[in-house]
């Protein structure tokens, strides 16, 4: 049955790439290369061309490289596939040792799991997308959010420890937008309600929301991130830590489609009117990657995951769909016009198409010189 699939995939080489901005440890990138080899009814998935292993955390097991494999493939083949033994047979995976994507002994490997296995899902979809764009997704938000925090709480006395996601935006499709607010295709975790936030932890929730303008414009738009503000109730002190990807490498989109905002993990502490990195106020090697920061009373966390990217020039996204996007505060009016080239207007607290407006600004620019981008 995986032998069928594959054959259906033309034979090639494909080969994608991507990078993961610092390792925690250092400010360093690592770079993630994937070739997809197809050769009649096997598929091999040669990641050899990769970093060798970073000083930090990014690195993957060959199991997560293994499993990442497996689940991009999955992805775009038959879903019914029993997954047994025999549908891995055809599958085969290079990872040097000593690599990002085989890490040796005592290597760290912390963030392989959470952040390295869906960027390596997402590369071998943007490799596929060349034999197979009509089964690939555009790049999803690429991060778990890792947000870990922990202390005794001022109530029972009790320590606690939580260990938290924040759902981002999936990549659009060849025949949908993305899923909005998803944790990352490797998990089975779920956000956490405000309601359970609050009542278990000494936190106070300021907001909870999807991202405007988050996802990447395309004929099919990624789906929305997310943003929480918490403030930390007295008398508590809380230790936190977190491992976050996608701050400066927005997820990109696919065949036209724009890449999706960022990532954001920042602190406003009591009294600063500003929310600043975690590097400027606790002078962390990485904004994004930290441990054992301490924060206080009324100081505030803004926690942000990226959207998804977009799949398809955004100037062949039907104008009802924009219009409705708008009105659903998905996208703001400006995004529709400079993203979208559509133009609307407000009337009676509604947002209608601008017929005249839209034509005007659609003569004015060649479908392949059009913005396709989402907000940085």
């Amino acid at each position: 049955w995986m032998r069928e699939e594959i054959r259906h995939i033309p034979d090639g080489e494909y080969a994608f790439e991507d990078v993961m901005e610092d390792d925690g440890a250092t400010e360093n990138p690592t770079w993630f290369r994937v070739t997809m080899v197809v050769r009649g009814d096997e598929i091999i998935a040669d990641w050899s061309r990769s970093d060798p292993q970073a000083r930090g955390i990014v690195n993957a097991t060959f199991g997560v490289t293994a499993s990442a494999t497996y689940n991009a493939i999955f992805h775009v083949t038959d879903k019914n596939i029993p997954h047994n033994s025999g549908c891995y047979r055809p599958i085969k995976i290079i990872a040097p040792p000593g690599s990002c994507v085989n890490v040796r002994y005592p290597g760290p490997s912390v963030a392989g799991n959470t952040e390295s296995h869906p960027r390596m899902v997402d590369l071998i979809l943007g490799a596929l997308a060349q034999a197979v764009p009509d089964r690939v997704a555009a790049a999803e938000g690429g991060t778990s959010c890792n947000f870990l925090f922990g202390g005794v709480h001022p109530e029972t006395g009790q320590y606690y420890a939580n260990y938290h996601f924040e759902g981002g935006g999936w990549g659009g499709r060849a025949f949908a937008d993305g899923n909005n607010a998803l944790i990352v295709p490797n998990g089975n975790c779920r956000n956490t309600p405000v309601e359970v936030f609050e009542t278990r932890y000494p936190f106070l929730t300021h907001s909870y929301k999807l991202v405007a303008d988050s996802a990447g414009p395309g004929t099919y738009r990624g789906g929305l991130g997310t943003q929480r503000i918490i403030e930390v109730l007295p008398p508590a002190e809380i230790t936190i830590s977190a491992v976050f990807e996608r701050m400066r490498v927005s997820p990109w989109g696919l065949f036209g489609g724009g890449h999706a905002n960022n990532s954001a993990i920042l602190v406003k502490k009591r009294g600063d009117p500003t929310f600043r990195t975690f590097k400027e106020v606790y002078h962390t090697v990485s904004p994004a990657k930290f441990v054992n920061c301490v924060v206080s009373p009324g100081d505030q966390i803004l926690l942000q995951a990226p959207g998804g990217g977009g799949y398809g020039h955004p100037y062949r996204r039907p104008v009802e769909l924009v219009v409705r996007d708008v009105n659903q505060r998905l996208i703001s009016p400006e995004a529709g016009r400079v993203l979208y080239g559509v133009s609307v207007r407000r009337t009676n607290g509604h947002y209608e198409l601008d017929a005249e407006g839209t034509a005007a600004l659609r003569a004015g620019a060649r479908q392949t010189d059009a913005p396709a981008s989402g907000r940085a």
